[in-house]
């Protein structure tokens, strides 16, 4: 259960909640199980945070610190992450329905199997996170940063994803069936076996990039650059 000590002297505020992070820098805070539902916490420091299984549906949480924070099993419907720094967060579990992440930055996050279909993601930073089997179906991800980034068997359909950085990204059986990944970065990443039927890539960046047994039928890649692509067994 949370600590009763750390809630109270959260919800006096961001400011009275970090003077007491800088009062016990040791102590690692603990709202396991909390409800915060509601609360505007922008710009508070919860860096570390152990939120397993808390409430946070429709928390303000604009630019708060939430690096390394545990987030299994956290409700976080409708909240505001705009510009929150969640690098190497775990989600396992967690339920992200109608979350505003753009701007967010993820990077070496942990979402595997997570369900972010719909979600605002423009602009935010997936470099090298964990996004293996996740759905983000329809998902609005223009000029993300997900360099890196594991989307493994990831759904992606009818995505945008233009101008986005996917350069080294593994997209192993990746479905990105009708997706927008106009003028993408998809140098050395990793397209074997992905679906990409109706696809959008013009003038994307595919140097070096591995489309082995991929499926492109009815995919633009006009004015794509395919320099050093290995594409053994596409389907066109």
């Amino acid at each position: 259960m949370a600590n009763r000590e750390h809630v109270h002297a959260l919800k006096q505020g961001s400011a009275v909640w970090n003077r007491w992070r800088v009062e016990n820098p040791q102590v690692r805070p603990d709202f396991k199980g909390a409800d915060l539902s509601g609360m505007d916490l922008e710009g508070a420091n919860l860096q570390g945070a152990n939120l397993m299984g808390a409430v946070l549906r429709g928390t303000g949480l604009s630019g708060v610190d939430l690096g390394r924070a545990k987030l299994v099993g956290a409700d976080l419907q409708g909240a505001n992450l705009v510009g929150a720094d969640l690098s190497e967060a775990k989600f396992e579990g967690a339920i992200l329905e109608a979350a505003d992440l753009r701007e967010a930055k993820l990077v070496r996050s942990e979402l595997k199997g997570a369900n972010l279909i719909s979600l605002p993601l423009a602009g935010s930073d997936l470099s090298e996170a964990t996004l293996t089997g996740a759905d983000l179906t329809g998902s609005d991800l223009r000029g993300a940063k997900m360099k890196g980034a594991d989307l493994r068997m990831a759904k992606l359909i009818g995505s945008n994803i233009s101008g986005a950085d996917l350069s080294e990204a593994k997209l192993v059986r990746a479905k990105l069936v009708r997706a927008s990944l106009r003028g993408a970065e998809l140098a050395r990443a990793d397209l074997s076996g992905a679906d990409l039927e109706g696809a959008d890539l013009e003038g994307a960046d595919l140097s070096g990039a591995d489309i082995s047994r991929a499926n492109l039928r009815s995919a633009n890649l006009e004015g794509a650059i395919l320099n050093g692509v290995r594409r053994t067994e596409i389907g066109f």
